[in-house]
This record gives structure tokens, C-alpha cells and sequence, in this order.
């Protein structure tokens, strides 16, 4: 659902640039296919290694998709914190509240986990990232993070700045070395301690790649560094 939803705006962004830069109908469907054909990819490798089940992974790609499409003319980018912290708030209550309503009214909204661990040869290959609340608790935690790294004054120093695209590389290889081992170190066995985990994790991800790993690269990189002020 977050790769449908993210890639969204990208793929309408690629789709302006091309039509503007060429008459072919086939030319400017190309972004509109490796949309689709990265989300088919996504989505098969998700099942491939055992991390959701395909009726988990059709209803997360067709509600990205939508979401892309309803949420990219209203990117919060200039709301202030308390909406974020509000946004991940309501999802965590919500969430919660329809899960424990259903549960009330005798329906098991982790029947597909119950089938997979009876039956599967190896249950351990059944990942708690399947489970109902992991999704909850990473798209909680990344509204939050986004909202902190948006206001964060290393952010608002970075985008005064311009960075090249050497600069830029630096930040991709970067971000990538932090967060490769973050990912390995945020998944213990527990369950409860994994919603932890994934929550603190996907906090801290927006505001590693959006604020503090480009901030560092501009600071090692300028010739002289203004101080640091909170916007």
C-alpha cells in the first residue's frame, strides 16, 4: 500500500515531463507501465518470501494506488507537528478500535494466519509482518516520523540548500548503509516488543532520510556551515 500510494505522485511527475516532451502515445505510457510492473514485482515478491498473503498483497496495492490518487494534490507538507502526531494517533486508535469491535462480534481477522500456521510444513516461515498490526504500526510510525523530520531544523537547513548530484549520491549510499542494519536490529521475536520495534523504527526512517543523513552530507560538504536554528 505505501509503495502503490509513494510512487503515485512520481509516476503522474515522470508522466508530465514525457508529454510534454513528446507526441507518442506509447512514449507516454511508459511511466504508467513501470508503475504497474514494479507494483506486479512488489507484489509477487511479497508473496514469493512468504511476508503477506495475496489477498493482503491485491487489497494493499489497489488501496495505494487510490490513495496515491486521492492524497497527492494534499501533501501536508506546511501543517504543523500536532497534525502528524494527531494523524498517528487516530490511525492507532482506529485501527484498534474496528479490530477489537470485530473480534466483539466473533470474527477473526487473523483467520489467514491460523490457517498458515496449521498447515504450513515450516510455521516459523510464517513472518509477524503479516500480522494485522504491523501494518499499523509502520504507517503510524512514519506519519509521525515524517512530521518530526518536516519540522525539524536540520530539514529546514536542507531545503535553503541545493544539494548537486554527487551530493545526492552521498545521501542515497548513506541512507542505505543506516538503514539496512536498522531494519535487522528492529525485529524481536515478541510480538508486542516487534509493534514497538516497528513503530520506533519507521519514526526514525523519515528522519533519517529526509533530514539528519542530507544534513550531514551538506554539513561535510559546504565550505561553510551557517548554525543550526529551528524553523
Amino acid at each position: 500500500m505505501i509503495t502503490g500510494a509513494a510512487l503515485w505522485p512520481i509516476m503522474m511527475a515522470l508522466s508530465s515531463q514525457v508529454s510534454t516532451r513528446t507526441r507518442s502515445r506509447w512514449v507516454r505510457m511508459i511511466p504508467g507501465l513501470a508503475y504497474c510492473t514494479f507494483l506486479l514485482a512488489v507484489g509477487l515478491s511479497r508473496v514469493f518470501i512468504l511476508a503477506h498473503f495475496p489477498h493482503q498483497v491485491l487489497a494493499g496495492l489497489i488501496t495505494g494506488a487510490v490513495l496515491g490518487w486521492l492524497m497527492a494534490p494534499r501533501v501536508p507538507m506546511e501543517r504543523e507537528l500536532s497534525f502528524y502526531g494527531l494523524t498517528a494517533l487516530a490511525l492507532l486508535l482506529g485501527a484498534s478500535l474496528i479490530y477489537w469491535t470485530l473480534l466483539t462480534l466473533g470474527l477473526d481477522v487473523s483467520w489467514s494466519i491460523s490457517l498458515a500456521s496449521k498447515w504450513c510444513e515450516r510455521p516459523e516461515w510464517v513472518h509477524m509482518d503479516s500480522r494485522p498490526f504491523a501494518s499499523l504500526s509502520r504507517d503510524s510510525g512514519a506519519a509521525l516520523g515524517l512530521g518530526i523530520a518536516l519540522h525539524s531544523p536540520f530539514y529546514a537547513q536542507v531545503r535553503r540548500a541545493r544539494l548537486g548530484n554527487v551530493q545526492k549520491l552521498a545521501c542515497f549510499v548513506l541512507a542505505m548503509g543506516l538503514l539496512s542494519p536498522l531494519d535487522w536490529l528492529g525485529n524481536p521475536s515478541q510480538i508486542s516488543l516487534f509493534y514497538i520495534f516497528n513503530f520506533l523504527k519507521y519514526t526514525l526512517w523519515p528522519c533519517l532520510v529526509l533530514a539528519l543523513v542530507p544534513w550531514l552530507v551538506h554539513m561535510f560538504s559546504a565550505h561553510e556551515i551557517p548554525p543550526i536554528h529551528s524553523s
